[in-house]
């Protein structure tokens, strides 16, 4: 790598240009005083996508509550009067269908959410849509295109991708569009891949982050369409109080590097606006570690305080203490997901986490102590975890009880593991991982990616083992079910809501035909090695 970031380098600057300033108060004023939606104007729909991945017990929410990102870009669409509206297909039972079937009755552009394990469902949806539709612009955003652009603009017929934060790329994008100046102008816009006339794919410089996030305006639930069905939205919400993250772990993959948060006023409005308007009672804040800043986490603990909120959040051991603790559960905290990863100090040098097993003990004692609950959140197969140290952390485990998400190492695009894997062949091609990863269930049956050459056995047993120490979710009261929601158990041999029960949308139709077969084999289990194909017996 060129140089000592994980991202562009442009990434880490600030949307400070005159055009950038130009559309932050754009976006402000809009957000203050919306423009009514124009029918002149494209309609577009915003496609969210199916994932395979598990929910345990507790956490069904994630498959039916609106979250941030699209909320963000649908409102600063819907502001600026476009008709705007979200295609939420993560529990529909066919969802390529119920999703091209709402496109070609409503939209004149389509864009589609990105992100770990859609990429099937993306790439199908894209045929689908440009075979009878060839001249509807497809634009693409989201963690997944803004990590391998290259990969996506190649292998589908996308005709725009939006990198990183997109709400001002959107806004310029857009306008450009409805103005006629498609593709000429596109040059223009920075942080987007496109084709130009001739069709040849182009990239252009990066947008830099938008520092100030108080000028983000309220994020318009409305555009959701559980808001039109008769139960109405649940009254949970996935959202966050800042973006980035000061840490780059080998393993994690951030959209957006640098740190930025919103102010203590900024989060008070939109919490006054979410409690009113949709009558919100649960919050996730999946900011990347909740308690970066611990001056601006006590002041964010008081805000939430004042709405009678239960939430729960993500953050590093290494960022609590008693006191911000106490704050947390004074303001309506139950669980603390904590990014343990590993307890093996090797492993935890080399992803560069920046933690160690006393750091841990000494926040889940902490946090115990503070009447909040610990959830560990663990990987099975980090570079560098041997048997030994996969046992320590089992025990480790099985003697408290607090895992809330283990996981094999997947190696996501953009990361660290990923280039590395890459380099070393055990992922072989991109396009095929891209694949791959859309079967990825978080189940101990999962296939995985063998960077340590431990026997197949090792890694279930010590998968099984973690994920039998579960405990279940926050604690929250569910409005109601999704319609088809039973269909989504992936364990039909267990009780519906048992103890360790998981619930997850459909995998997409035909994905087993995305399983690699290099990895079934028992010499490429055994060595982590692909190569282990070619070798004579």
């Amino acid at each position: 790598m060129g140089h000592r970031y994980s991202l562009d380098p442009v990434l880490y600057e600030q949307a400070g240009s005159a055009k950038d300033r130009h559309y932050m108060e754009i976006m402000r004023g809009q957000g203050q005083s919306p423009v009514p939606t124009e029918r002149s104007k494209p309609r577009i729909a915003l496609v969210v996508g199916p994932s395979p991945f598990t929910m345990p017990r507790g956490w069904e929410f994630f498959l039916t509550s609106p979250y941030e990102g699209v909320s963000y870009i649908a409102s600063v669409l819907h502001n600026a009067g476009y008709p705007v509206f979200i295609v939420d297909v993560r529990y529909a039972v066919n969802p390529l269908g119920e999703a091209y079937r709402q496109i070609v009755d409503g939209a004149d552009i389509l864009g589609i959410a990105t992100y770990e394990d859609c990429y099937p469902f993306v790439e199908e949806l894209i045929a689908m849509v440009k075979e009878s539709h060839p001249k509807m612009p497809v634009v693409l955003g989201g963690s997944l295109v803004t990590s391998v652009p290259r990969v996506f603009m190649e292998s589908t017929k996308a005709d725009v991708a939006v990198i990183s934060e997109g709400e001002l790329t959107v806004l310029e994008l857009f306008e450009a569009y409805t103005a006629g100046h498609w593709p000429k102008k596109l040059s223009e816009i920075r942080g987007i891949w496109y084709r130009d006339a001739n069709g040849e794919i182009k990239s252009n410089p990066p947008r830099g982050q938008m520092l100030d996030l108080d000028y983000l305006p309220n994020m318009n639930l409305s555009l959701w369409p559980q808001s039109q069905a008769a139960a109405g939205l649940q009254p949970q919400i996935i959202s966050s109080h800042s973006r980035g993250c000061k840490m780059d772990c080998s393993f994690c993959y951030r959209t957006t590097p640098q740190l930025r948060e919103k102010s203590p006023q900024k989060l008070r409005a939109e919490l006054k606006y979410l409690t009113e308007t949709y009558h919100t009672k649960f919050i996730f804040f999946v900011d990347l570690t909740f308690t970066s800043n611990k001056k601006r986490s006590l002041e964010i603990c008081e805000v939430i305080k004042e709405f009678d909120l239960g939430w729960t959040c993500l953050t590093r051991c290494a960022d609590v203490d008693p006191e911000i603790l106490a704050a947390m559960k004074a303001s309506g905290c139950d669980i603390i997901l904590y990014g343990v990863e590993s307890l093996s100090p090797d492993v935890l040098k080399a992803a560069r986490k920046g933690s160690a097993e006393h750091i841990v003990l000494r926040a889940m004692k902490a946090t115990q102590d503070a009447g909040l609950r610990f959830g560990g959140l663990t990987i099975v197969g980090l570079p560098g975890e041997n048997e030994e140290s996969l046992d320590h952390m089992c025990r480790w485990a099985e003697e408290n009880n607090h895992i809330t998400r283990v996981k094999y190492l997947s190696a996501m695009p953009g990361t660290s593991v990923y280039t590395d894997g890459l380099n070393q062949n055990i992922i072989r091609g991109e396009v095929e991982h891209l694949r791959w990863l859309s079967t990825e269930q978080a189940l101990v049956h999962d296939e995985y990616l063998n960077y340590n050459g431990l026997p197949e056995s090792v890694m279930r047993r010590a998968y099984q083992r973690l994920y039998d120490a579960y405990q279940p979710g926050p604690v929250m009261d569910f409005k109601h079910w999704p319609q088809n929601f039973e269909k989504f158990y992936p364990d039909p041999a267990r009780a519906w809501r048992g103890k360790f029960s998981s619930a997850a949308a459909p995998m997409a139709p035909g994905s087993e035909r995305f399983r690699l077969p290099h990895l079934m084999n028992a010499r490429v289990r055994a060595t982590g090695n692909p190569q282990a194909l070619s070798v004579q017996v």
